[in-house]
């Protein structure tokens, strides 16, 4: 009996070193497959070549590439707005050759009236103070609705970017009078000849791709410092609530079996998915917000996801309440890039502090033991307000100061977010959808493969959340659901703004597929045995990497493939002497290329000009969109802008004006100058090819492809066939084109 005792002890022990063995990671094992996943998004950022949404540049690059290269007098602030930043000032005079252009998300100001200072009978003193309180809040409540906060690893790189151009057109300076006389100075002078020309042959790569490094660097970056330690969030996420399924089924194989290989699937669900491969790499402050959620999340796996302890309430080590903190700072940041990121982060404070108030209270006696299990309010309540709301503040603090930082004055984004999002509604200025959109549509386009196996998930966690592992999972399902209902009350909707749930929808995935694996090895089943790791892998690739690759770089390519035409087309003028200076115009919809950081030329200083479609136009009904007017009538429109219906053509001929226009001098307006390049749509193009190539003397130079307009039977009578790619001699697919007419 004794024996018996003590074997069944010892095999307790092994299971209990188990545990620890599965629960303990390796270190060494996280870095491998942190630089396997990185080198993957690397390729992954490699393929993208074409424009998802606009605001990929506008939220990021174009903000950047202003703080670090564009004029001081660019940045958008006004008198009453604050003096510049110290980093604004601090910019040197010689980049001022390099343009800037914000959209109104960043140079929304408020502006005080005269009548609306108020007189009080108080003293000066108090009145004072309440009056800059008052501003402080007003020019948050109606200032900028960017955060400078998503663009920091952007702005970090176009520093770096800055440092090396200025080394790279620094002299080099040789020690050509040292006299080589003995054996030392001849070994000098050869390790300083292979310094130079392995310096030499440095700066000339810099220099023929630093265009490059400007428009594709910062995908490179977000590829490492966004997507890839999402990734890797899923597969630790994936792989802590797993090791607790083990810890409480020790004595299942089959249990076990699955919960090895849910954090294998989570992550292939991560990597594989087409949308995070086609959004999440991209520069957009959605990216940032969903690298912030799940490292809060990660950093609170043993608050969410802790198993109950009958010896302690909780296994709270100071170490985790630490990660705990440091996760809702994290998430105070997040809501200052994206107020709606609180739709993600409140039931998880809220979670957390629900369970913080469950307590097991065990009292042992000699004879007896008993339990007292009991609600305790005060734990529940320290920890809403003590960590939550505390460290949530502290992070949003901290992402104020950043902001008052760049900006030269106290604003607050957010506050300016909700305010013209939700208090004034202008988000619907932008497009509206049903109320239930992002369920009929969203979320199934975002999945794709993954639907069925998210659903499945869903399902059954809901239906079977009595056992500790479906409440794990029901705590995923507690942060997904609540960010799908707060954001389909928005009457803007898009695809994008679903992304920082998809990788905790990735690791739901992953537990179906793990499931569905396991059952399918037992199963008498004839069709279900024949489901395994192969199929499930080719399905994926199959089902993922086809579209992935089209969208990736056929679909809305123009935008790129334009500006790096026109950037070719500079440098290579450059070589044979041509102009340092250049204009751009883009007779299109507003924001629907890149700017200055797709087109940054070393030395050369570049003008653009685009239609207007700020909220100010489109909210009025008394004011027109210039992008309005032009896609109503665009031969009228080219006309008046570059007017062509005056006699007087002073303005066309005489092209040297600094701000891009110039003033007719019979009616004293300003007129737009004659461009050294216009990009403007085909269709467009054919209704005022007329006016571009006789009125304006400039010359079509080029036609780029954008999106698929149409497809065809093959006719090999077709006279366009330059426009036109043939699929095996059977299908045509005609293509949109944006068309560059250049300055003869």
């Amino acid at each position: 009996m004794k024996n018996n005792m003590t074997t069944s002890s010892e095999s307790d022990d092994c299971k209990k070193q188990t545990i620890t063995s599965n629960n303990n990671i390796s270190l060494y094992k996280i870095i491998k497959l942190f630089a396997c996943i990185c080198i993957y998004r690397l390729l992954n950022a490699y393929i993208i070549r074409t424009q998802f949404d606009p605001d990929e540049y506008w939220q990021t690059l174009e903000p950047a590439y202003c703080l670090v290269f564009g004029s001081n007098n660019s940045t958008g602030n006004n008198s009453d707005s604050g003096s510049l930043s110290p980093m604004q000032s601090s910019m040197k005079s010689e980049d001022s050759k390099y343009g800037c252009a914000l959209t109104w998300e960043w140079t929304r100001r408020y502006t005080t009236s005269d009548d609306a200072r108020r007189t009080t009978t108080v003293s000066k003193q108090s009145t004072s103070i309440k009056q800059q309180i008052e501003n402080m809040l007003l020019q948050a409540v109606n200032g900028p609705v960017r955060s400078y906060i998503s663009i920091l690893p952007t702005y970090w790189y176009y520093l770096t970017c800055r440092s090396l151009f200025e080394w790279t057109y620094s002299d080099s300076t040789t020690n050509s009078g040292d006299d080589v006389t003995n054996k030392h100075t001849i070994i000098d002078h050869v390790l300083h000849s292979y310094y130079t020309s392995l310096q030499q042959y440095i700066k000339k790569s810099i220099q023929r791709y630093s265009t490059y490094m400007i428009s594709k660097g910062p995908m490179y970056i977000h590829a490492l410092v966004v997507a890839a330690p999402t990734d890797l969030c899923v597969w630790l996420i994936a792989a802590y609530i797993s090791n607790n399924h083990l810890s409480t089924n020790t004595s299942s194989n089959n249990q076990t079996r699955l919960s090895s290989s849910w954090p294998f699937w989570s992550l292939l669900c991560s990597i594989t998915s087409w949308f995070h491969g086609y959004a999440l790499i991209r520069t957009y402050a959605n990216s940032v917000e969903t690298v912030c959620l799940l490292v809060g999340i990660v950093l609170l796996s043993p608050e969410l996801f802790g198993q109950y302890n009958s010896d302690s309430k909780y296994d709270r080590p100071t170490t985790t309440r630490l990660q705990a903190k440091v996760a809702f700072i994290i998430g105070g940041l997040s809501a200052c890039i994206r107020f709606t990121s609180l739709a993600a982060w409140i039931p998880m404070g809220l979670i957390i502090s629900y369970r913080s108030g469950i307590s097991d209270n065990t009292n042992n006696d000699k004879n007896k033991k008993t339990k007292n299990k009991k609600y305790s309010y005060r734990d529940m309540i320290h920890t809403l307000f003590g960590l939550c709301v505390t460290y949530g503040l502290l992070g949003v603090i901290l992402g104020c100061c950043i902001d008052r930082y760049f900006y030269g004055f106290w604003a607050i984004p957010f506050l300016g977010n909700i305010h013209f999002n939700v208090v004034l509604g202008h988000g619907s200025l932008y497009g509206t959808h049903p109320l239930l959109w992002y369920v009929n549509a969203g979320i199934p386009a975002i999945c794709g493969i993954m639907l069925p196996f998210f659903l499945w998930a869903a399902g059954t966690t809901l239906f079977r959340g009595s056992t500790s592992p479906s409440r794990q999972r029901l705590t995923v399902l507690g942060i997904i659901f609540p960010y799908i209902i707060l954001h389909s009350f928005s009457a803007h909707k898009e695809f994008r703004f679903l992304l920082p749930i998809l990788p905790p929808i990735c690791i739901l995935s992953g537990h179906a597929i793990s499931e569905l694996i396991d059952a399918a090895k037992t199963s008498t089943n004839c069709l279900l045995r024949r489901v395994s790791t192969k199929l499930i892998l080719i399905g994926f690739i199959l089902l993922n990497y086809p579209h992935l690759l089209y969208l990736g770089i056929i679909h809305q390519r123009g935008p790129i493939a334009v500006n790096r035409y026109i950037a070719s087309s500079i440098t290579e003028a450059q070589k044979v002497g041509g102009s340092e200076e250049y204009s751009i115009h883009y007779l299109m919809g507003c924001h629907s290329t890149p700017l200055y950081s797709h087109l940054h030329i070393p030395n050369v200083s570049i003008r653009t000009w685009h239609l207007d479609c700020s909220p100010d136009c489109r909210s009025s009904s008394e004011l027109d969109c210039e992008s309005d007017d032009f896609s109503n009538n665009p031969l009228e429109f080219v006309k008046s802008a570059y007017d062509l219906n005056s006699v007087d053509s002073s303005c066309i001929e005489d092209n040297s004006s600094v701000d891009g226009s110039c003033v007719n001098k019979e009616e004293d307006v300003f007129v737009e100058e004659v461009p050294s390049y216009i990009v403007i749509m085909e269709d467009d193009a054919l209704k005022v090819r007329e006016v571009l190539t006789k009125d304006m003397q400039l010359s079509h130079e080029a036609n780029i492809r954008h999106t698929i307009k149409s497809l065809t039977w093959h006719d090999p009578s077709r006279r366009d066939i330059d426009t036109v790619v043939t699929i095996f001699s059977f299908i045509d697919l005609h293509f949109d084109h944006m068309v560059v007419y250049k300055q003869i």
